[in-house]
Order: structure tokens, then C-alpha cells, then sequence
């Protein structure tokens, strides 16, 4: 079964656009190591706490409680928009987030100087990527986030295990989130202003810091547990998830 769902951030809003086309095929982008840099960084939190993989149990919404091992997602075609309209897209925009794993963060090289007050990415990969079968880098299949050439990518997994009033006993659970198509379609758009600028100079990295609110994902719109979750696994369902997990990143602060 094909699951779907998708992620967002602050101020995020689902875009139903169509995405820009990219070329298929991955190339090697050069680096000016003078020019200025962005790294974006993400903190995964449950409960108001740093998350603790595999061994800490954290509350759901109707009395559950769960564990973390696996909590991955892609971000991908990042821009950065100037004071002055200009805006920046990272060329080769594709980033996989493994929190438990550590890989928790990526650059920006060779952005153009200037006062950036405006951030968009996706949570999910593009539609022409994911009609272009296996490739290489953060899209590629020894990841583990693909399906097959007809499916395409998983956008995000959270895995663990969990007790509930229909399940008091410790049971696997695993939400995988794709789907690119039709009404659900589970490729989010999450865009943002800062209120304090990125402020691009050259021979300088500037750092985004971010927070990644597990919580979220059982909640706004839509309030669900487990048992809810297992008694209704359907497409509409996991796009009602990534509705709601598109407000789980949440910017922290900037850093120049």
C-alpha cells in the first residue's frame, strides 16, 4: 500500500502549483569558496524536549505513548528571497534529513551577497524527479526512500513503536509518506519570513536554525493516536497527516 503525506514550517502554506522542471540528471555543482554560504539546521523535539532515539517513550494525543527510530524527510528546491525581490534557488536542491542517524543539516554554497528575508522548500521531491526513476546523491536508492519507477519517493518515515488502550503491549508502527499525484498529493511547500534576515557576505557562512516539532504530526488540523491511525490507513489519511506535519518545522533563530 502506498502510503502519502508531506511537511511544512512556520507560516507554511501548501502550494498546488506546478514545481519548475530540473534536469534529471544530477550534475556536480562547483563552489566559489569565497562566496558566501546558508547552512540550514534542524533539532527534532517531542514533547517540548530534545528527541532521544529508540529507548525514550513520549506522549501522544489520546493517552499513547511512542518511541523514535527512524524520523526522515527530503527537503528540496530551497530559495532564498532578497529585500529586493532577487531571489536565489539552489541549484540541485534535493537534501535528506536523517535525524536519528545524525544528518541533520546542509549548505548553501555560492549564494549571492545580500539581506535574504524570505525562505521556501519543499518537504517531498518534485514530480519530474520522482517520474525519473533511481538516481544518484540524497535521491538515491541505497537511501532506502523509494518505492519504484510508477510510485516514486517516500517523502518522510517515522518509525518506532508504541502502546495504546487497543495495543498495551510495545508494537512496531511505521508511517511512510509519498504521493505526488491528483488530490493526494503529498508535496508541501513550506514558506516562511524572517524576522531576522540572513545577511549573505563574502568569505561568510550564515546558519538557519530550525525546529522540528514531532508532536505536530498527530495534530492541526486533524487530532489522531495510533488506534486511529491503524483503523483507517487510507490515502485520505495520510494526506490529512501531512496537512498536518507541514507545521512541524519551526524557525529558532538566524545567525550570521
Amino acid at each position: 500500500m502506498a502510503l502519502v503525506a508531506v511537511f511544512v514550517s512556520t507560516s507554511c502554506k501548501k502550494d498546488t502549483k506546478t514545481e519548475t522542471p530540473v534536469d534529471p540528471t544530477p550534475t556536480p555543482v562547483p563552489t566559489n569558496t569565497l562566496a558566501p554560504s546558508v547552512t540550514f539546521n534542524f533539532k527534532a523535539m517531542a514533547n517540548s524536549q530534545t528527541l532521544t532515539p529508540v529507548s525514550k517513550h513520549y506522549a501522544g494525543v489520546y493517552s499513547d505513548f511512542y518511541t523514535v527510530t527512524k524520523f526522515t524527510y527530503y527537503i528540496s528546491n530551497v530559495k532564498l528571497k532578497r529585500a529586493d525581490g532577487f531571489v536565489f534557488a539552489e541549484p540541485e536542491s534535493y537534501h535528506l534529513i536523517k535525524h536519528v542517524e545524525g544528518a541533520t543539516s546542509f549548505t548553501l554554497n555560492d549564494v549571492p551577497e545580500g539581506t535574504y528575508n524570505h525562505i521556501e522548500f519543499l518537504i517531498g521531491v518534485d514530480s519530474l524527479r520522482n517520474l525519473s526513476g533511481a538516481q544518484s546523491g540524497a535521491l538515491d536508492v541505497a537511501n532506502d526512500m523509494f518505492w519504484d519507477w510508477n510510485t516514486g519517493y517516500i517523502f518522510f518515515k517515522l518509525e518506532g513503536s508504541y502502546v495504546s488502550s487497543g495495543m498495551p503491549n510495545d508494537a512496531d508502527y511505521s508511517m511512510h509518506i509519498g504521493g505526488f499525484k491528483g488530490k493526494f498529493s503529498c508535496l508541501q511547500k513550506c514558506s516562511y519570513d524572517l524576522a531576522s534576515p540572513i545577511v549573505a557576505q563574502k568569505g561568510k557562512q550564515s546558519n538557519v536554525f530550525n525546529n522540528v516539532i514531532i508532536d505536530e504530526i498527530f495534530k492541526t488540523p486533524v487530532t489522531f493516536g495510533f488506534d486511529q491511525y491503524y483503523s483507517s490507513i487510507t490515502e485520505s489519511t495520510f494526506k490529512l497527516i501531512s496537512d498536518n506535519y507541514k507545521d512541524m518545522i519551526v524557525l529558532d533563530h538566524v545567525e550570521n
